[in-house]
């Protein structure tokens, strides 16, 4: 309760716009309970964070595959991804974490393990998967999870995180992934 509220109310006034006391009065309680759960507002802040992000991203990580096709599969998780990371209030905390990571000690930690790099373990263990089958061949799952999700998405998620005055529509955005997904498999399928 304490973490979301908080999340909300950074999203909504940015962190510099939130104080330990408008959390308390949002929550309600003491001001030494809220200090005896956090040391103080950027630990809040990235606890806010991550739980924020492992809310947005758990249909993400209980991805279960259920197109034998790999194809099928891949495009099925990019456009899932794609919900994620494309989402207006994921574009809002990422440009808020961008803006406060140089300020607050690892929130860009906390930010990229539990946003990026859950989204490319998801991508990896599912092509880990797929190249033990022998569908495809990847030296490293990760990294190729890694690349595949950028190249899925990066243009599109850029394009909204710059506020460009040519936003990604929805047709782009699947065009993005099925592209991306074709030219990974014409690399890595098992011919």
């Amino acid at each position: 309760m304490i973490m979301h509220a908080a999340g909300v109310l950074f999203l909504a006034r940015g962190y510099e716009g939130v104080s330990m006391e408008d959390v308390r009065h949002v929550v309600g309680g003491s001001k030494s309970t809220l200090y005896r759960h956090f040391t103080g507002k950027s630990a809040l802040f990235r606890s806010a964070v991550e739980a924020l992000l492992d809310e947005k991203s758990a249909p993400l990580r209980a991805f279960t595959p259920t197109d034998p096709d790999v194809r099928g599969s891949l495009v099925t998780l990019g456009r899932l991804v794609a919900t994620v990371v494309l989402d207006p209030s994921g574009i809002s905390l990422h440009r808020l974490v961008t803006s406060e990571a140089e300020r607050i000690p690892g929130v860009g930690q906390t930010f990229f393990e539990h946003g990026p790099a859950s989204g490319q373990a998801v991508l990896g263990r599912y092509l880990q998967a797929a190249h033990d089958a022998g569908v495809i061949r990847v030296q490293d799952a990760r990294a190729a999870g890694a690349q595949l999700y950028q190249a899925m998405l990066g243009d599109p998620q850029m394009r909204l995180l710059t506020n460009s005055p040519s936003r990604p529509t929805p047709a782009e955005v699947e065009t993005s992934i099925t592209t991306a997904v074709d030219a990974f498999l014409d690399g890595t399928l098992v011919r």
